[in-house]
């Protein structure tokens, strides 16, 4: 009986592998969400680089971005329930999760998406449409840049801009990653002393 329980609690141990499918969930999860983030409704295809870009994103569609965007971010922790399945529960693992799938979101894979399966224009400066990915990404994610980025304002006037974009998304994968490196190697002595009773 004893050894019964032993091996249970070892089989719901935070192990490389069980880590590695939380993470890959996560971030499954977040290239489906791009693929709905990155729709679009343009009027009209834009007929010269010189025109403005006329389209609704998905957050006009949903009420606009003060609200669309905590519904958006809050999406993300669903992930993280399948770690419920595991114990004892890593609260910090949770978060690591979180910060990825919000990063690989954020990242130019929403771009590929829309400009590749959508086939709608991104945009450049002045909102300008393009089908150069690689110019929207210089824009987009200019790490100097202080102009907004966005079609709309969220929390308040020209926020975001391709600053506060470029470098959140180094932070969140940064702090994600120390995080799952830092307690994985953490937690593998314990994992070698419990192997070792057997």
């Amino acid at each position: 009986m004893l050894q019964n329980s032993n091996s249970r609690q070892i089989e719901k141990t935070w192990t490389k592998e069980k880590v590695s499918i939380i993470v890959g969930i996560a971030i499954l999860y977040s290239i489906w969400f791009d693929l709905l983030d990155s729709l679009v409704y343009c009027e009209g295809s834009p007929s010269s680089s010189n025109s403005i870009v006329d389209c609704k994103s998905i957050g006009e569609m949903f009420g606009g971005n003060q609200v669309y965007q905590p519904w958006n971010i809050t999406g993300h922790l669903i992930p993280t329930l399948f770690m419920l399945f595991l114990k004892p529960i890593r609260i910090w693992y949770f978060l690591a999760a979180f910060l990825i799938s919000t990063a690989v979101m954020d990242s130019p894979l929403w771009g590929v998406e829309r400009l590749l399966w959508h086939g709608q224009p991104l945009w450049q400066q002045n909102h300008t449409p393009t089908y150069d990915l690689g110019s929207w990404i210089i824009y987009y994610y200019n790490p100097l840049g202080t102009y907004h980025v966005w079609d709309h304002n969220w929390l308040f006037p020209n926020f975001p801009t391709s600053t506060v974009i470029f470098w959140s998304l180094v932070a969140r994968i940064s702090a994600g990653v120390c995080i799952l490196i830092w307690f994985q190697n953490k937690q593998e002595p314990s994992l070698q002393n419990l192997a070792s009773r057997f």
